[in-house]
């Protein structure tokens, strides 16, 4: 599942660390928990390495 959200202000991405915008923040529910990402890709790089252990 992805989400566009508005509440963002002094998030980054889980991933790449990058500071995240009102433009490009993804929220992705992995798991139980939500996770916030610049872009799909990092979400999707997230999620690989979850499942990897």
């Amino acid at each position: 599942m992805n989400l566009r959200i508005n509440d963002i202000e002094g998030k980054v991405c889980e991933s790449c660390g990058k500071p995240l915008t009102v433009e490009d923040v993804y929220a992705r529910k992995i798991g139980n928990e939500i996770h916030y990402f610049c872009c799909s890709h990092c979400a999707d790089a997230f999620e690989r390495k979850m499942k990897q252990g």
